[in-house]
């Protein structure tokens, strides 16, 4: 019998993950709250799925705005939204989670993982879950139309989490059918330390943020967007970062070391591996400043990664300059509002005792 696949969120990555799974004998179910998003699929009876050369059509099980019909029975639940639609998702399945579901945020960006389980257990959820995330998402995708999916690259390695750590073996067994690629993090400290979109994303906006705002013609994001100084500016956050990971125990591959296991591209500086990259060759850049690669990855990438790097006594200015810029620029105090160690019940836990935490799931 095929493996029930709940996906939530009929985005690019969403619509990406469940056409790929039902072109492999999943039996997916897709899943937005915002039925709008969803009506193309309907209408057209499945996805058109263009990936590695070929074009495909592919249907899945159900198509519905219903979680919790989505939900039943599932074995896997792939949360593909926003990370900072993350709480808003877990309240909406909370009543409607089994026991020996196992749901996986793509990705989670920083502590995803944490924020939705102690959401759903907050509405009151007491089923024996697994809550996982990913380090970034698989593809590099784009919906060209609203049935229609291109895959323009899978990564070959991509890093997977769970919480608790102790836990990550039965996530790896569900997945292993459709996704070999991905391997297994310490914990999910591992993957919320080794996000690269928040590298990727609010520096290379905050530098071309006057072409946004200027160019209809826009541009591309990877290739043109992030030139030599802004690629050597990257790098200097990522050092942050994987300073950051050190202080935790946490070995990260630098974004630079990252685009070769990802892509096996090539080159000797971060930039050349950039523009190296064919997957990124088509992707624009977004139309709008109020763009999730400022609103997802401020708040819920380099805020919790300050936020930890200050608690094992980490300096991170770096990161802290391009927080400072993004609150001032968009008038939000993402420091508050993001995932702070506050909210992500943190506060006043010592290195060791967040480590532990992350690992046990015991305080």
């Amino acid at each position: 019998m095929s493996t029930a696949v709940a996906v939530i969120g009929a985005g690019n990555g969403g619509t990406a993950i469940a056409a790929h799974i039902a072109s492999q004998g999943g039996q997916v179910r897709l899943c937005d709250l915002f039925p709008e998003f969803l009506e193309g699929i309907q209408k057209s009876g499945g996805i058109e799925l263009n990936c590695e050369g070929m074009t495909r059509k592919v249907t899945p099980a159900l198509v519905t705005s219903d979680v919790k019909a989505a939900l039943s029975g599932a074995k896997l639940v792939m949360v593909v939204t926003p990370a900072f639609t993350h709480k808003m998702i877990a309240k909406a399945c909370a009543d409607s989670l089994e026991d020996g579901q196992i749901v996986v945020l793509n990705p989670g960006r920083t502590a995803g993982a944490l924020e939705f389980l102690e959401t759903v257990r907050a509405c009151g959820c007491k089923k024996d879950i697994i809550v996982s995330e990913t380090q970034t998402l698989i593809y590099s995708c784009r919906k060209t139309g609203p049935a229609s999916v291109h895959i323009y690259g899978v990564k070959t390695s991509v890093d997977i989490s769970s919480f608790p750590g102790n836990r990550i073996q039965e996530v790896l067994d569900v997945l292993a059918p459709f996704y070999p690629q991905f391997t297994p993090a310490q914990s999910v400290l591992g993957t919320s330390l080794a996000n690269i979109g928040s590298m990727f994303h609010p520096t290379p906006v905050l530098l071309n943020i006057g072409r946004i705002e200027n160019d209809p013609r826009g541009y591309r994001y990877y290739w043109d967007g992030i030139t030599p100084s802004v690629a050597g500016l990257i790098e200097q956050l990522d050092a942050e970062r994987v300073a950051v990971g050190r202080a935790y125990g946490v070995e990260l591959l630098s974004a630079k070391e990252w685009l070769v296991r990802s892509y096996d591209t090539h080159g000797d500086t971060l930039y050349e591996r950039i523009q190296n990259n064919d997957a990124y060759g088509d992707i624009m850049a977004p139309k709008t400043i109020q763009a999730r690669y400022m609103t997802e990855d401020v708040p819920n990438g380099l805020v919790p990664i300050a936020a930890l790097g200050h608690a094992a006594g980490v300096e991170t200015p770096n990161i802290d300059a391009v927080i400072t810029l993004a609150c001032s620029i968009y008038g939000k105090d993402f420091r508050t509002e993001g995932r702070s160690l506050k909210n992500l019940g943190l506060e006043g836990l010592s290195r060791d005792e967040i480590i532990e935490y992350f690992k046990t799931g015991v305080k």
